[in-house]
């Protein structure tokens, strides 16, 4: 008996769906890839700058041991910065790729930076040996200036995000990276823009006042030619400071108009993930890191004043502290407004945000105008002891930001142990 054998047609495997394209880590990875393009570039520009006014050769410009030291530490630190993108620009790209890593590397795990705190005080003692020695502080102080930055603004991060839920590495970093390169572009624009507009007033007042434009012509002329002697400098400027229009107009920007801006924008690593699972805890830890970023690449370049450098970087402390606390409230308050609906407490977190951000900042502010007066002018002696005691109340808010840190960390971590054991 011969078999029937009935032909069939091949079997034709189903076509598989292409996978959906993930725009978020293709935006990730291509804004990181340019910030990490941009930061070197400008690092390696400052870095010529530097090493051709230490020849002599920069057009036959001398800028002074101080300025060319400058030009390093700017360097170092656009540098440092351009490296610490590559993990989101890593992790984005994995995706991409259909390999996302759900578990960052064990070094970043090992790391323990409570234990590597203990190394800041010889960081700037070491520092502070170097700059006073210009034959070597171009070279060796550079990275000595980007540890003793880092180290405290770590240790801050670690308190402020240790055993909260961070979800996957590439979030996390992208956070961190968001608060580094994105948060300072868009703040730098929106606090140009604004101080266009305040000097746009300011010259129509003028304009319309010809006693005052005299007034500036004048002290512009003053000025142009006591340019190479700080302290003339100084002496012609002292009535301008002295005016408490200035002081007014100075403040309001300073205290009002820049933490308004910041405070809504330094916690950019939250805003782009609305419309995600994001819960409180997790929102404050991802809105910590992105003020790590803002906090690191801010201390970084105004710390590179190589005239002050240690107790700038003392200074820099509490000022990062506050940056941590600030965009971790944010974070928080983002999240539990898309999670609850709680969009109450979010203006009112935004306000307390902003209230401590432009006290830090007035207070600030009214050290540096007591500082530039010489005698005080009329009415501005209360102004003036203010500007005195204003160290120790930083000093007192630096504190006050590191143990609320603290105390926040705490309560998320025992509100989401308990959220876990309830379900």
């Amino acid at each position: 008996m011969t078999a029937l054998i009935i032909p069939t047609e091949p079997e034709v495997p189903e076509p598989v769906p292409p996978q959906a394209v993930q725009w978020s880590s293709v935006i990730q990875f291509g804004l990181s890839a340019l910030a990490i393009f941009i930061l070197w570039s400008l690092a390696f520009s400052a870095l010529l700058f530097g090493l051709s006014a230490r020849l002599g050769s920069l057009g036959g410009i001398s800028l002074g041991a101080a300025d060319d030291l400058q030009l390093f530490l700017v360097a170092g630190g656009l540098a440092f910065c351009g490296l610490l993108l590559l993990p989101s620009a890593g992790y984005s790209l994995r995706r991409l790729m259909g390999r996302p890593v759900q578990q960052s590397p064990a070094i970043f795990r090992r790391l323990r930076p409570t234990l590597l705190i203990s190394m800041f005080p010889l960081l700037v003692g070491a520092g502070y040996l170097v700059s006073q020695n210009s034959a070597i502080s171009w070279l060796l102080l550079p990275p000595i200036h980007v540890l003793a930055v880092s180290l405290p603004i770590l240790w801050l991060a670690y308190l402020a995000v240790r055993d909260l839920p961070l979800g996957s590495p590439q979030r996390a970093w992208g956070s961190f990276a968001s608060g580094l390169a994105l948060s300072p572009l868009l703040i730098l624009v929106a606090e140009l823009v604004a101080l266009l507009v305040g000097l746009g007033a300011w010259i129509f007042v003028v304009v319309m006042r010809p006693e005052l434009l005299e007034t500036v012509n004048d002290l512009a002329e003053r000025l142009s030619s006591a340019a190479s002697s700080p302290e003339i400098v100084l002496r012609i400027l002292q009535p301008v400071v002295s005016n408490p229009l200035v002081i007014f107009t100075v403040l309001v920007f300073g205290a009002v108009i820049v933490p308004l801006i910041e405070e809504a924008l330094k916690p950019l690593g939250v805003w782009l993930l609305a419309g995600r699972k994001l819960d409180p805890a997790e929102g404050f830890a991802l809105g910590a890191l992105s003020g790590t970023g803002y906090a690191l690449i801010e201390s970084l370049l105004l710390a590179s004043n190589s005239q002050d450098w240690a107790f700038v970087i003392f200074a820099r402390i509490g000022t990062s502290a506050m940056h941590i606390l600030t965009a971790g409230m944010m974070g928080w308050a983002l999240a539990s407004a898309w999670q609850s609906g709680r969009y109450a407490r979010l203006g009112a977190t935004y306000l307390v945000a902003v209230l401590l951000h432009g006290l830090w900042n007035g207070l600030t502010l009214s050290n540096v105008f007591a500082g530039m007066m010489e005698a005080p002018a009329s009415g501005s002696g209360l102004f003036m002891q203010i500007g005195e005691i204003a160290p120790y109340i930083l000093g007192g808010l630096a504190g006050a930001s590191l143990l609320t840190i603290l105390w926040v960390n705490r309560a998320l971590l025992r509100s989401t142990n308990k959220d876990r054991e309830n379900v």
